[in-house]
């Protein structure tokens, strides 16, 4: 039985136990600049990849210790199926800009394509509602393209694209996708 609750903090024996924090994808969205009289316009383009692109995420102890921190800031939950954490995702408050950041969404190896990242999302956006913010927002890679597809399911946009973000030398080909969900 899958149950979301809130989420406090994880240890790094909670991470390890998803299995393969990662993707792999054939194909990538690539961004192709269409020069305007004034402006830079941008198009995206699905396109095959020569060699499929793999990615696989280690969470360090500073990253553990700074996601906890925003934890703190009681904006993040977590889904449960059977007791075992099955999945999370991380909201960041950020009263600068009035949004909530989604720092991380993650669901377990084993447990993903069940409607498990779903039900977190719709779980973080009825928190979110009453927050008074006015959208959420996300960091995802153009190579993503399952992410992508799925943050498109649950009505989020892209906002912006950051061509040089990544460094080249150790992600290349990929361009940082800004997503946004409007309240």
């Amino acid at each position: 039985m899958l149950t979301i609750a809130p989420l406090s903090g994880l240890t790094a024996m909670d991470i390890l136990q998803m299995g393969h924090n990662g993707y792999t994808s054939t194909q990538a969205w690539v961004p192709v600049q269409q020069p305007d009289q004034q402006d830079t316009i941008f198009a995206f383009r699905l396109e095959t990849l020569a060699t499929p692109k793999q990615k696989t995420w280690h969470t360090s102890d500073t990253e553990l210790e700074e996601l906890n921190e925003v934890m703190a800031q009681g904006h993040s939950f977590a889904a449960y199926n059977d007791g075992r954490l099955a999945g999370f995702i991380i909201g960041e408050k950020r009263d600068w800009n009035n949004t909530l950041y989604i720092s991380q969404l993650t669901v377990a190896a084993a447990e993903r394509r069940k409607g498990i990242g779903e039900q977190l999302m719709a779980t973080l956006i009825a928190h979110t509602r009453p927050l008074n913010v006015r959208l959420l927002e996300l960091e995802t890679q153009n190579t993503n393209v399952a992410a992508v597809s799925f943050y498109k399911k649950q009505g989020f946009h892209v906002s912006g694209v950051h061509l040089k973000l990544y460094d080249p030398v150790w992600c290349p080909g990929e361009v940082a996708f800004y997503m946004t969900y409007e309240l």
